[in-house]
């Protein structure tokens, strides 16, 4: 009971400073760690019973013990701090007895350590398949090119400003993000698009995607713009009149701000008008599928007498059927947007954002915000790193531990001395805790200062 105190204490302080949304997130993201740590630990737990050895202790959580239960010759425990877990086997490093870990065949211990990092590995599948089937409302806009970098990507495939892009390698287009997702997926490569220019449906080709794209172009040198507010009319006299809006005009951006619902331009301009009452605002629209810039004068003071309409939110699901190949699908499309973002940290052409504890765990108050589909989305992208960091050669980790395993087979089975293997681990956790320790103060420091782990 010592423990809870001061536990209850910082609780109390942050719930203070940042409301019961800290606690709910607190809550969302100790589930979901927890969810995905038991079933890491269920691999090495059900391929070390497989293979004969005896299990200790099944422990969800890190200690101390709050309780536990006994259950054949295992101990499974849930432990005061969950942030953790843990499968304690017999003989991890004395193989004195038979049953020990160590005492096993070394294609044995590989496939224990290995089965964690495999779950992890195959979750996501799951995850992905039940958020598309979850019911969740998309936002439908068109998505307009505003700006195509002069010699890029996108104006040699014949990209013009005021084309909407309808699909991006083969996959409709319902906004923005669909088309950066499809970007994130061709760096390097070709990206076939379909656009409407006025009357007319074209197809066009964006050859080679740049991976290190001079500052500010982006990988095809084209400014997007997500536009869902159609003007439905304009009152005679009115200054929606005399700023030149029409009937039919698709807002586009207004000095830069996307204009995503039926007040937006109105409070645009009024913010625009306030932090300079001199400087004409800039309109954007798209006219009969051309683009246009339109000049609102100060001296009109504020944009009234339009009505618009907007494009509805839908609501999507997949069944089953559908769902699994979208999932393997999904899952394909992250880790080629994972490759292609290491390719670029080892160009030097992107930095690497770090976050530990404290930041995923803002993260996953951000994506509770969006719905359930895109919490469980989350999860499948922690479950999928998790897998990618617990198979790396990090002393004190699974991939750690599986070099020195495999480091025996190379040497025709001869054994790394146990004290040399357990003093790389020990080190290599001192300096994983290190590093946590630096990453969590500046994730803390972004949460105090109200920044974003994305910016």
């Amino acid at each position: 009971m010592r423990y809870l105190a001061p536990a209850a204490a910082a609780l109390a302080v942050l719930i203070y400073r940042y409301g019961f949304d800290f606690l709910i997130t607190g809550v969302v993201f100790i589930g979901v760690l927890l969810f995905l740590v038991i079933f890491h630990e269920l691999g090495h737990f059900t391929v070390a019973k497989l293979c004969g050895i005896k299990v200790l202790e099944f422990g969800v959580g890190i200690p101390p013990k709050a309780f536990g239960i006994w259950h054949g010759e295992t101990e499974y425990t849930v432990n005061w701090l969950p942030l953790g877990g843990f499968v304690k086997m017999q003989g991890e490093e004395d193989p004195g007895d038979p049953r020990s870990f160590a005492a096993q065949s070394a294609w044995k211990r590989l496939a224990v350590l290995v089965a964690g990092p495999g779950m992890n590995a195959i979750l996501p599948i799951v995850l992905l398949t039940i958020a598309l089937m979850i019911p969740h409302n998309v936002t439908l806009t068109d998505v307009v090119v505003v700006y195509v970098v002069p010699d890029s990507p996108a104006e040699d495939a014949g990209v013009q400003v005021g084309d909407i892009i309808q699909f991006a390698q083969g996959h409709e287009v319902l906004n923005s993000s669909s088309v950066h997702a499809a970007i994130q997926t061709r760096l390097g490569a070709d990206m076939d698009v379909i656009v409407q220019r006025a009357d007319t449906r074209l197809e066009l080709n964006i050859a080679e995607l740049r991976t290190d794209p001079p500052p500010g172009q982006g990988a095809t040198g084209t400014t997007l713009t997500n536009a869902r507010v159609t003007v439905a009319s304009v009152a005679p006299g009115s200054t929606a009149e005399a700023v030149g809006l029409r009937t039919g005009d698709l807002f586009l951006r207004v000095q830069d701000s996307m204009i995503l619902n039926d007040g937006g331009a109105a409070e645009v301009i009024a913010a625009s008008l306030a932090n300079d009452p001199t400087a004409p605002v800039r309109v954007e629209v798209l006219r009969n599928g051309s683009y246009l810039e339109l000049a609102f004068e100060p001296a009109l003071a504020e944009l009234t007498g339009y009505t618009v309409d907007v494009r509805p939110e839908i609501s999507q699901s997949e069944n089953l059927f559908e769902a699994v190949p979208g999932a393997f699908r999904q899952l394909g499309d992250i880790l080629t947007t994972f490759r292609n973002e290491i390719g670029k940290l080892i160009s030097g052409s992107a930095g690497f954002a770090f976050a530990g504890p404290v930041g995923i765990a803002q993260i996953t108050g951000e994506v509770l915000d969006a719905g359930l589909a895109p919490l469980v989305t989350w999860a499948a992208l922690l479950s999928i790193n998790l897998a990618i960091v617990n198979i790396l050669p990090l002393p004190a980790l699974d991939g750690g531990r599986i070099t020195f395993v495999l480091l025996e087979l190379i040497r025709g089975g001869r054994r790394i001395a146990p004290d040399k293997e357990r003093l790389v681990h020990l080190v290599g956790f001192g300096l994983l805790m290190f590093a946590i320790l630096l990453v969590t103060a500046n994730d803390i420091k972004r949460l105090i200062s109200g920044g974003s782990v994305f910016g």
